[in-house]
């Protein structure tokens, strides 16, 4: 499963069609469950900015079911829908705070739009994303819309949802649900959902016995960055001004390969993700010389009972692996895997619990994120399915999604769209890559018996070195 923006995804041709969900004014009912931090955050930050100067801020997933009517499509989308209660909740920013207004379930409907049939999959993606960016927005409702387009023998459906309502966890649920609801066996997530979570969230901050210990992390981390946190190791050629962002995206590891780096990564004594980090630690050591990498990376904080709750439930967690060019994996693996222990975010990790933790508001300059699909409650996604982002004007940051799945290790990345940014984002990530190309080969001779790998440059499933270097599209 990848991660990528939509603006550079495969979309097929055929026939387009828009589902907006819909209900009649009078069937809002209040809800007196106080909204979760970050999201309360998200709304508050639309509205001061005015609903006309908010950029798009959507996330979605994108998954074929084969071929199947309109009615079929559209009674498992409702069903979804009425199956989250987050999904048909909405929260309306006033003075003093933030009053939210709920949907019974059987007051969502869908209404339905043939926009056409297309020839081309470039225009059928332009239309998607402009309805996403119409469509989905903080301070409106709904916060989800799909779009479905029939062609080729089967059916592709879109899902755009706005970010303050999703995160990649779920993301990666939604495939699985909707299915099941299509097969007649919908997937049922017992335990309290978003809505209660942010109800509950205020106590589960308040018992945390290491918030004094946290702030102390994230001061060493801004200590070292000159009061801000961690820049990309590289220079970018773009200022603190919001600049037009560019994406590209690549598979790391494949599949075996990625089974041998996991082993790798266990017998340092770390996951899967510390393996990872160690590999941009080290890139970064060949790359610029540096003894430390330091960023910002991104975790799953579901807490008991919420661990299967869609929703947005993510923290920040601070941090720095030494290394130096030349370094052993294995050190450097568990260092990185010693530090994720160390740091391991909670409840109250989100970026506005940090703003009010340290009196000051944090901007992550570089972030790092890694989610194992595999892992996410239900149905597992399968390998086609994407995760979708939408376009995004941003200051000097570079972002690093890396997501496992039955296929392999994908990367994707999101940097200021400069001629510098370009060629050094490329420089590192192609150290990267070539860095966990050699864990995996070379724990081929230590692990236990495994089929024969590729040679070093095909460990990235078919892509060649230049294709790192291509610009932005």
């Amino acid at each position: 499963m990848e991660f990528t923006e939509l603006n550079d995804s495969a979309v097929p041709a055929g026939r387009l069609v828009f589902w907006t969900p819909t209900a009649a004014a009078s069937a809002w009912a209040d809800d007196p469950r106080e909204p979760a931090l970050v999201h309360e955050h998200h709304v508050r930050s639309a509205a001061a900015h005015g609903p006309e100067r908010v950029d798009p801020a959507w996330v979605g997933v994108s998954f074929g079911v084969g071929r199947l009517g309109p009615d079929r499509l559209g009674r498992a989308f409702s069903a979804w829908l009425r199956g989250h209660e987050h999904l048909r909740s909405r929260l309306l920013p006033t003075r003093e705070r933030c009053e939210r207004h709920t949907l019974p379930a059987s007051a969502v409907a869908l209404r339905r739009e043939e926009v056409g049939l297309f020839a081309d999959g470039a225009s059928v993606r332009r239309q998607i994303e402009a309805f996403f960016d119409r469509g989905l927005h903080p301070l409106g409702w709904p916060q989800v819309v799909f779009a479905t387009v029939e062609g080729s023998g089967r059916v592709t459906v879109f899902v755009g949802a706005d970010h303050g309502i999703v995160d990649g966890y779920t993301l990666a649920m939604i495939p699985g649900q909707i299915r099941g609801h299509l097969a007649g066996r919908a997937e049922e997530l017992a335990g309290p959902t978003f809505l209660d979570f942010g109800a509950a969230e205020p106590n589960l901050v308040d018992r945390l016995p290491t918030r004094p210990e946290h702030a102390d992390h994230w001061r060493t981390l801004l200590r070292g960055g000159r009061g801000g946190t961690p820049a990309f190791p590289l220079p970018l050629g773009s200022g603190e001004t919001p600049h037009s962002q560019c994406s590209t995206d690549h598979w790391l590891l494949d599949a075996p390969a990625a089974e041998r780096f996991a082993a790798a990564s266990r017998a340092g004594g770390g996951s899967t993700a510390a393996g990872l980090l160690a590999c941009l630690a080290l890139a970064a050591a060949k790359a610029t010389g540096r003894r430390q990498l330091s960023m910002v990376t991104l975790a799953n904080t579901r807490p008991e009972p919420w661990r299967t709750a869609p929703g947005w439930f993510v923290g920040l967690q601070p941090v720095r692996i030494a290394t130096a060019p030349g370094a052993a994996f294995a050190d450097t693996v568990a260092l990185a895997a010693a530090e994720l222990r160390r740091h391991r975010p909670g409840p109250g990790s989100s970026l506005p619990h940090l703003d009010r933790l340290l009196r000051r508001r944090i901007r992550p300059r570089f972030v790092v994120s890694y989610l194992d699909v595999r892992r996410v409650a239900g149905t597992p996604p399968q390998q086609e399915d994407r995760m979708l982002r939408s376009r995004i004007h941003r200051p000097a940051e570079v972002y690093l999604w890396l997501t496992r799945s039955e296929r392999g290790v994908h990367l994707t990345t999101r940097f200021p769209d400069t001629a510098v940014a370009r060629a050094n984002v490329a420089r590192f990530v192609l150290a990267t890559t070539h860095t966990a190309a050699r864990v995996a080969d070379g724990h081929r001779f230590v692990a236990a018996p495994a089929p024969v790998a590729a040679p070093a440059s095909a460990s990235v499933a078919g892509r060649t070195t230049e294709e790192t270097m291509l610009p932005c599209t």
